[in-house]
């Protein structure tokens, strides 16, 4: 695509183009820390390739964009009519916005999208768009829940059924997430109740916050997974951008989150990318080198989070990277070498050992405030994108999860869509989420003595101990 951008009030060609309606991938929210909002720009000196958040241009520039914000997946969105039975459930995520539209008389789903947080443009993580502030105004989450309720069907008055993280709930409620910011991280949104509020024209009700970063999507994971019912001990993990842990049975819960980030999305890896087309999202390392599974069974371009799990379990077995997070006798780690080789560097095996360390130190920290051992979990879930598609031997084999039996494990790819469906379906689980919800404590790792030290321990890339 190739567009002409004039320069306006010493705006950068990012939100120049985002003004234009082009959208770029700016994991690092503009700091040119990312790279991947690199475009080609004619100007006085001819064709140059630039990052377009540190280039501010003095005249009109042609510029050529290779690449937009995509839809991930789209399935059944055309229905027959006018339906009074469709509502819409929907999970705000930090990267995805996963949108369902339930038909309540029939008890299914009618028609399903996910797509790109349109906010991602603000960098990948929550703090990124915290620190975006009022830039954010320029990209309200409404009317990408509009577009979908116009082309399904739904009636537009009828109440939305929405969960997210504490940030996105404070974005699609209007308010302000400045204090999530700095010290002491409180929420202007009420805890352990259910939410309602009208923003862009909808009736918006949601489930429950559980804490300052532990959102309404694990509330609604929770209700999926069933743990708020059982008497064994249950984890639930969530290593998405922003890491949710739930511990506990229907007696009480332990709730926490930890700073993840997008290293286990593959956003912020130098050939890291979501799960699309061209990417690896899983390998075994056999006959000396590694053997690739790559979606759409193309010539591999990019590694998503589940390929970057796998690639790095798998190195470590053979010896290739150290459990330290050294690559041994290289400055890489070399996954195929096309026309467009696909890697990790040092750097990215730091941000897998950033991201590992935070989740697997979060559950130490949780098993410890319970009093309890990694044996004594009976069933462990695991749910988000990443979640969804991880192998649980490569999980296990750095240390990710705990070494518990295979049988004990269930994956899940959306448990946050599923607990807003089945609220969306009737109105029991808001009474059962608050219920539970004022059984739930949070432990702030931030201030938790032990943090520091069972991160650091953590990131050893290394079975359980």
């Amino acid at each position: 695509m190739r567009v002409t951008i004039a320069p306006h009030g010493g705006q950068n060609l990012r939100e120049l183009l985002l003004d234009a309606g082009v959208r770029l991938p700016s994991d690092c929210g503009g700091a040119g820390t990312c790279g991947k909002c690199r475009v080609r720009v004619l100007d006085a000196g001819g064709w140059n390739s630039v990052l377009a958040c540190q280039y501010v241009p003095t005249a009109p520039v042609s510029v050529k964009v290779e690449r937009d914000v995509p839809i991930v997946r789209s399935r059944g969105i055309r229905c027959s009519g006018n339906s009074a039975g469709l509502r819409l459930a929907v999970d705000i995520g930090t990267t995805t916005i996963s949108l369902a539209a339930v038909d309540v008389e029939r008890r299914r789903i009618a028609a399903r999208r996910e797509e790109l947080n349109p906010q991602i443009v603000f960098g990948a993580d929550m703090m990124s768009r915290i620190a975006a502030g009022a830039k954010l105004s320029q990209t309200p989450l409404t009317p990408v829940l509009h577009k979908f309720i116009d082309e399904a069907g739904i009636p537009p008055e009828r109440p939305i059924i929405a969960v997210g993280n504490t940030v996105m709930a404070h974005f699609l409620m209007g308010r302000s997430a400045a204090t999530l910011g700095e010290f002491p991280y409180e929420s202007v949104l009420p805890m352990r109740e259910t939410l309602a509020g009208r923003r862009g024209g909808l009736s918006i009700r949601m489930l429950p916050l559980l804490g300052a970063f532990v959102g309404s999507d694990c509330t609604a994971a929770v209700l999926a997974s069933g743990m708020q019912r059982s008497r064994r001990l249950s984890l639930l993990v969530d290593a998405g951008t922003n890491g949710e842990v739930v511990l506990g049975n229907r007696e009480r819960m332990l709730v926490t989150s930890t700073a993840a980030g997008p290293a286990f999305e593959g956003a912020t890896l130098e050939c890291g990318s979501l799960a699309q087309a061209g990417a690896v999202k899983a390998t075994r390392f056999s006959r000396g080198r590694f053997r690739l599974h790559v979606i759409g069974g193309r010539e591999p371009k990019s590694v998503c989070g589940s390929g970057v799990l796998d690639a790095v379990a798998e190195a470590v077995r053979v010896g290739r990277v150290e459990p330290s997070g050294r690559i041994v006798g290289h400055d890489r780690l070399e996954l195929s070498q096309g026309r467009q080789p696909v890697y990790l560097s040092q750097a990215d095996l730091r941000e897998v050992q950033l991201a590992k360390g935070a989740v697997a130190a979060a559950v130490r920290i949780l098993l410890a405030e319970w009093g309890a051992d990694a044996s004594e979990v009976e069933r462990v879930h695991v749910t988000g994108k990443f979640g969804a598609a991880m192998t649980i031997a490569s999980a296990n084999r750095i240390g990710l999860l705990p070494q518990v039996s295979a049988v004990r494990v269930r994956r899940h790819g959306n448990l946050a869509l599923l607990g807003a469906i089945r609220a969306t379906l009737a109105p029991a689980p808001f009474v059962e989420a608050e219920r539970f919800a004022a059984n739930c404590r949070e432990v702030m790792l931030s201030s938790h003595p032990q943090f520091e030290q069972t991160f650091v321990d953590s990131m050893r890339l290394q079975p359980w101990n």
